[in-house]
């Protein structure tokens, strides 16, 4: 079943993001015919904005968070502190903690304010930062403050995709290079079979 998305402004009970959740944004890349998710780490629960909305003139989806930021020519990036609104497309959000890769791994999240902590720990450290898609990527960031590991499932599933497409490649230049050496035998056989049909028949 697909996963649904919501937009900053719906009121549903699965779109209220809580302080420590992961939130999940949908990219695509080359036309739309690559995808790909951007992880944030939500910060600050829906009680505590109601009352930041009423205190700061903000819309109540504007929960804010913490992240990384779109890296420069994949090589520098930064935390920053964002939105969801301001996260967010016309492909919306979601909530998306992980928790099944994360019990897979036997881990299980520190609570809800040493998270923040976290986050907001790393903000304060950080300026700028390498960036690496396979090894330091925003859903690694965002695990490592939820879990204390940090891991990318998207990574995991890139890597296996990568490996059965090794895979399937090398049997594919196996069977052709079998079969290409069992060429001149099929040949051989074939001929001498139109050999003796030949004499039977005349």
């Amino acid at each position: 079943m697909a996963a649904l998305y919501y937009s900053p402004d719906n009121n549903v009970a699965a779109a209220a993001a809580a302080k420590g959740d992961l939130i999940e944004f949908p990219r695509w890349l080359v036309f739309r015919r690559i995808q790909y998710f951007h992880f944030v780490v939500c910060t600050v629960d829906s009680l505590a904005d109601c009352r930041a909305a009423v205190e700061t003139s903000r819309a109540v989806g504007d929960r804010m968070t913490i992240g990384v930021d779109s890296p420069w020519l994949f090589v520098f990036t930064r935390l920053v502190e964002e939105t969801i609104r301001a996260l967010c497309d016309e492909n919306g959000y979601r909530i998306n903690n992980l928790e099944e890769a994360a019990r897979a791994k036997g881990l299980r999240p520190f609570p809800p304010d040493v998270i923040v902590k976290r986050a907001r720990d790393f903000l304060r450290e950080d300026g700028m930062r390498f960036y690496s898609l396979l090894t330091d990527n925003c859903e690694h960031f965002a695990t490592n403050c939820r879990y204390g590991q940090a891991f990318s499932v998207q990574v995991s599933d890139f890597r296996m995709e990568t490996v059965k497409y090794v895979l399937t490649m090398i049997s594919a230049i196996r069977r052709h290079v079998f079969y290409s050496r069992r060429r001149p035998e099929i040949y051989i056989l074939g001929r001498t079979i139109d050999e003796v049909t030949q004499n039977e028949t005349g």
